[in-house]
């Protein structure tokens, strides 16, 4: 699925679509619009001179793709997950795909509009300019998270322990 400036005539206009997935114990979330493919963890291969938070890059359909790691991007110590996946995004530069490593994907979900909060100027540590709105899902906060800021930004983004 492809980045457009336009919602599919199926979507409700007052609702927007997000994939939910956990780190760290906490609910986050993507534009489901932003993401191409779902795949099972693979260890992407290890490359020099690459930011902290790139894990390396993996080949998938033919391209070699940048997977970046959201618990290093977010600063996340601790053990590594269960069952991490890794989300390919699109859109986030022109004409690129990049791997999002997660530790679980959870659903998918659809927000009413009108439910999703202004973020405060931090959530758990991360400054709400990375933040695109906090919604409730089953009683429990989901952030859901600025997919360009995350990968244009050179800034440290911590999230807090």
């Amino acid at each position: 699925m492809a980045q457009t400036d336009t919602m599919p005539s199926s979507v409700a206009q007052d609702e927007v679509s997000v994939l939910m997935f956990l780190l760290a114990g906490r609910q986050f979330a993507v534009e489901l619009n932003w993401v191409q493919h779902i795949l099972d963890y693979q260890a992407p291969t290890k490359t020099p001179r690459r930011p902290p938070f790139v894990e390396g890059i993996m080949q998938h359909k033919g391209r070699f793709l940048p997977v970046v790691s959201l618990r290093k991007r977010l600063g996340v110590e601790g053990p590594a997950a269960v069952h991490p996946a890794i989300l390919l995004l699109t859109g986030i530069a022109q004409d690129s795909v990049v791997g999002l490593m997660v530790d679980q994907v959870l659903r998918v979900l659809s927000l009413p509009v009108e439910k999703v909060l202004t973020p405060p100027p931090r959530m758990l540590g991360i400054r709400a300019e990375f933040i695109r709105g906090v919604a409730n899902a089953g009683g429990r906060p989901v952030v859901w998270l600025d997919e360009a800021k995350l990968f244009t930004s050179e800034e440290p983004i911590t999230l807090l322990a």
